[in-house]
């Protein structure tokens, strides 16, 4: 299509964004009427923000609309069939198993978020896509979520930082930081650098998804005056990286010195073939991009019951490219889970432990409290026989598929595993 000469606006990209079922059929005139309706669905309680950017990554068909079935287009254009349906791993706010309350350093508020000793996050909520699989869904898209940030939030969260000096890292999160204009970031960013202990910034964002002009000369030079060290790069296809405009947003941010982190969720799909996770990590290689966290999807998003896959899937795909990809090119695997991050380990095996070893409680996902004994496999006396590792353990609870596993608390607590897809 011809693109107006204001394309590489972000601020024309973010105006002319599709809000609405009516403006992306009018985008894509002749798309199915089952996904009109499973569009009209999703808007009568999500928001969503497409823009012309990522309209135009789409895969079309031979008709010039989205093709279907297509996973990777199925992230931002809901699958009618499959998008909104109910079932154990799929969307339930009263479950969200990542967010602890006593972790929520202002009362009445979800804008500062701090899990980790060293660092607290601050969590925006505007979004560009229909969040499929995203566990922020709930608070950033929800239009029932009483989770919107006050306008007061901002200052009460500077004099927590100034009050807590151990505190030496800030991370701005989403939804996405970089809807914020210049100036707010430029506000935000002063009062970050007028607190000694703060000694470094980093920002997570998917811009390079959905809007890269968002990269502009003044970001970085934003970037460059007040010290950001980093920036999360939400990113899950090869194809994302292969435009000229996301092209020239990392060569911008090469100019500031930043260091760029890929953060990609695994999608069932959409990036759990060797061949496309293998590109991709090249890709952003390639690109000086360093894959910093390969992203387990969540039990509780939207779009669970269709893009997740089971832990030991990922590991599958994974284990095989160790070593055989540069370590700067090769993630973490790692599942979010209420008490943090864990890395998945490459190993699993049966393994017996004495009935003394496993005198521990586990938090389970419904708040009870079963001891680490319930998930054995089996019992020989003494001794009981687990799989995974000793603070990795795979097994089922309620005859769902589960994690158990040892957090960086040294706490017990468990993790809702995806399903195993059939070869």
């Amino acid at each position: 299509m011809t693109r107006p000469a204001n394309w590489n606006d972000y601020r024309w990209q973010l105006r002319n964004a599709a809000h609405t079922t009516k403006e992306i059929a009018a985008h894509f005139p002749g798309l199915p009427v089952g996904q009109l309706n499973a569009l009209r669905e999703y808007q009568q309680r999500y928001r969503f923000n497409l823009t012309p950017y990522l309209l135009d990554q789409l895969q079309l068909d031979e008709k010039g609309i989205p093709a279907y079935p297509c996973p990777f287009n199925e992230l931002f254009l809901p699958n009618p069939d499959v998008q909104l349906k109910t079932g154990d791993a799929s969307y339930d706010p009263s479950l969200m198993n990542w967010e602890m309350p006593e972790e929520l350093v202002i009362p009445g508020s979800a804008a500062f978020h701090w899990k980790y000793t060293d660092r607290l996050l601050y969590r925006a909520t505007g979004c560009m896509s229909i969040c499929s699989y995203c566990f922020e869904a709930h608070r950033v898209v929800d239009k029932e979520t009483q989770k919107h940030p006050k306008k007061t939030d901002w200052e009460l969260g500077m004099d927590f930082l100034r009050n807590h000096p151990h505190i030496r890292e800030f991370v701005f999160s989403g939804g996405d930081p970089l809807l914020a204009p210049d100036d707010l970031l430029e506000e935000r960013l002063k009062d970050l650098r007028s607190i000694p202990s703060i000694e470094t910034i980093r920002f997570n964002s998917a811009v390079l998804m959905h809007c890269p002009m968002r990269v502009t000369p003044k970001l970085v030079e934003l970037f460059k005056q007040y010290e950001v060290t980093s920036i999360g790069i939400h990113i899950v296809h090869p194809r994302q990286l292969k435009s000229e405009e996301s092209h020239n947003a990392l060569q911008l941010l090469d100019r500031c010195g930043v260091i760029k982190l890929a953060q990609v969720p695994l999608l069932a799909g959409v990036n759990d073939s060797p061949a496309v996770m293998r590109q991709l990590l090249h890709e952003l290689e390639y690109r000086h991009v360093k894959a910093y966290y390969l992203l387990h999807g969540m039990p509780w998003t939207l779009g669970a019951t269709q893009f997740r896959t089971s832990v030991y899937q990922g590991v599958e795909l994974m284990r095989p490219m160790h070593r055989h990809l540069s370590n700067v090119a090769f993630p973490e695997y790692i599942i979010v889970a209420r008490g943090g991050k864990k890395n998945v380990p490459f190993e699993r095996n049966d393994f017996w432990l004495h009935k003394s070893q496993v005198q521990k409680t586990v938090w389970a996902v419904d708040d009870m409290q079963p001891m680490l004994a319930d998930f054995a496999l089996e019992g020989r006396g003494d001794l009981l026989k687990f799989n995974g590792t000793p603070e990795f353990i795979y097994s089922s609870y309620q005859k769902k598929p589960v994690i158990v596993f040892l957090n960086w608390k040294n706490q017990w607590e468990m993790y809702l595993d995806g399903a195993q897809a059939q070869a």
